[in-house]
């Protein structure tokens, strides 16, 4: 049963920036666990077409990001877990962010963007 409120293109905007910066992060392996459930729960949200249910999961995404500030001495810090960057690069095309998709597999493989890659790598023009 959805919410009273419709998914809008305000609500879609802010959820596909979050799960944007997502791949960006460093955290602990615990606060990745949250992310990894909010990422669920805004999928969840989407499917039902909940909007208010979108927009909670997003502000909640956005809190438990990382901190500016990280005391010395605290447990270590990892980048996004493949599982999650999956799930968060899949909610952006369900979201209508598929323009972004290059953009996040240049993110991806970033590391391995040498001469000749998966398929057509070489020689795609730039539009």
């Amino acid at each position: 049963m959805a919410g009273g409120v419709p998914i809008d293109d305000e609500a879609r905007d802010d959820a596909v920036n979050v799960l944007e910066d997502l791949v960006e992060w460093h955290l602990a392996p615990q606060r990745w666990e949250r992310v990894d459930s909010i990422v669920g729960t805004l999928a969840d949200a989407l499917a039902r077409g909940d909007g208010e249910a979108l927009r909670e999961a997003t502000a909640e995404l956005e809190l438990t990001g990382p901190v500016r500030v990280t005391r010395i001495g605290t447990q270590s810090v990892i980048p996004v877990p493949e599982r999650t960057r999956d799930r968060a690069n899949h909610l952006v095309h369900a979201l209508g962010g598929q323009q972004e998709g290059p953009r996040w597999e240049e993110r991806a493989d970033a590391s391995t963007d040498g001469p000749g890659g998966d398929g057509d790598g070489a020689g795609t023009p730039a539009r």
